[in-house]
């Protein structure tokens, strides 16, 4: 037997790198609730997506702390952090240098747990004297903001009104995010609620205003607006037909997952169609069989959607959208922290927008359903809205993994699944696309119906009189 030409010191060298990869996974999984982290690289890559996950004005965190393009934003923060001290320092009877260092050795009494916060690749370069400063100031900063942000005054904040909004965006992205924990040790300081704050910003400074008392909500343990956002606004989950019942994940009520059972013939309603095939192209081809998109104005969730099948027709009900300016950047933001390696889901906000991706094709099928009261489009022409779906149905991993049969990996796309094969049973019946369009030529007015009748009248009358003329009494 020939000898192995590898040295040992070279294999060794190698069998540790295995043992060093199996430790960092065997690490990154004890923990069941994300990093902080960048936004995965592949999406990075991705320039048309990842230039609405780059803050315009201002930074949080270390992410993109020394980008030139944010200096803008820094001294706002410094501002902002100044006042917050200060009054800080009245609270305590002492004066704001004092005010200042009490509150900074705060964060660095426990920047080794905010540390592990965050991925290597998010703090790569800080020592922990440069991050406990940058996360004392943005979080100073941003208390500071989310507590007097008014949409009505943004003078209370020194800024304009656009400033206002780029800043109010900016917050909200995946790589602008900081710890709750480190935010809630300075909310304790300062006297504040961090469930107050967060409702505050999100209703752009209408709780102080109004003095809206906010009954107090847990707040998630690593990111604090994207997450609180995307649960509380977006990502309310109902049950289907009371299979999917919602657990919390790894004991934290801010990452949930659905229980499943696997897809099956009961489930789906369908024997003949063990595929998920559409042949269907956009919302208008579903509207020459007679189906017809109706708002559900309810209640809004990502999941309030529902199909029925009818002899005429069928009608598929969607939530009601109002997109703006703002909702591109939220939406894949929304995408990218689905797409986190460590964010364990049902991916929930990709599900959608592959379903969606199915329905709209162009600004014409926009115009449909705009007309429907499905969607209100404040963010330009519908070619604009039109152009944004399709351009977030790229790439999504619902689309490429789940477009043909349903996953167990990924459990909130069987809702959206089972609805497209009830479209997909109603289109391909012949008798209903039939029937269908034929009411639809005939009745679909209150002139075309009073025309049928007419006619049916006068053909009713002709029979009548050829019937006594040729059997008179």
């Amino acid at each position: 037997m020939a000898k192995s030409k590898i040295s040992d010191a070279f294999m060794d060298e190698k069998l540790s790198q295995l043992k060093k990869a199996q430790q960092r996974f065997d690490q990154s999984s004890q923990s069941s609730i994300p990093k902080i982290q960048m936004v995965p690289k592949f999406l990075r890559q991705n320039e048309r997506f990842y230039k609405y996950c780059l803050p315009k004005i201002i930074s949080f965190g270390p992410i993109h702390h020394n980008n030139e393009s944010l200096t803008e934003g820094e001294h706002y923060k410094l501002l902002w952090t100044s006042i917050f001290v200060a009054e800080y320092g009245k609270k305590i009877d002492q004066d704001a240098n004092q005010a200042c260092r009490l509150l900074f050795n705060k964060i660095e009494d426990n920047i080794e747990e905010l540390k592990n916060m965050f991925t290597e690749e998010a703090i790569e370069g800080y020592n922990d004297n440069d991050l406990a400063w940058i996360l004392f100031v943005d979080g100073c900063s941003l208390i500071y903001f989310m507590e007097n942000v008014d949409q009505q005054c943004p003078k209370a904040l020194n800024l304009k009104f656009d400033q206002l909004m780029y800043i109010w965006r900016d917050v909200l992205l995946l790589e602008n995010q900081l710890p709750s924990k480190m935010l809630e040790i300075l909310c304790k300081e300062k006297g504040v609620d961090m469930g107050f704050l967060i409702e505050n910003y999100g209703r752009m400074g209408e709780c102080k205003r109004l003095g809206v008392v906010v009954l107090q909500v847990d707040t998630p343990k690593f990111f604090h607006v994207l997450d609180y956002v995307r649960l509380m606004v977006a990502l309310q989950v109902d049950d289907f037909e009371g299979e999917d019942q919602m657990e919390t994940q790894g004991g934290n009520d801010h990452y949930m997952m659905g229980k499943n059972k696997t897809l099956n013939q009961e489930d789906s309603d369908e024997e003949e169609v063990v595929y998920n095939w559409n042949t269907y192209k956009s919302i208008r081809d579903l509207k020459t069989v007679g189906i017809r998109v109706v708002a559900n104005k309810n209640s809004w969730k990502w999941s309030n959607i529902s199909f029925k099948s009818k002899w005429f027709g069928g009608e598929l009900r969607l939530p009601v959208f109002l997109f703006n300016d703002v909702t591109p950047y939220i939406f894949r933001n929304f995408i990218a922290y689905e797409m986190c390696p460590d964010v364990h889901n049902g991916y929930e906000c990709c599900s959608f927008f592959s379903f969606m991706d199915s329905l709209v094709d162009n600004a014409e099928d926009v115009r449909e359903l705009r007309s429907a009261g499905v969607f209100q489009n404040l963010l330009g022409s519908d070619e604009e809205l039109a152009k944004l779906f399709n351009d977030l149905g790229d790439d999504l991993p619902t689309k490429m993994s789940c477009h043909d049969s349903y996953s167990n990996a990924v459990a909130y796309s069987k809702k959206y699944i089972l609805i497209k094969r009830q479209i997909e049973k109603h289109y391909t019946n012949k008798w209903k696309t039939w029937l269908a369009q034929a009411y639809n030529t005939y009745f679909n007015t209150p002139w075309t119906m009073i025309a049928f009748l007419a006619a049916s009248l006068a053909l009713l009358l002709t029979f009548i009189q050829t019937w006594f003329a040729i059997h008179p009494k």
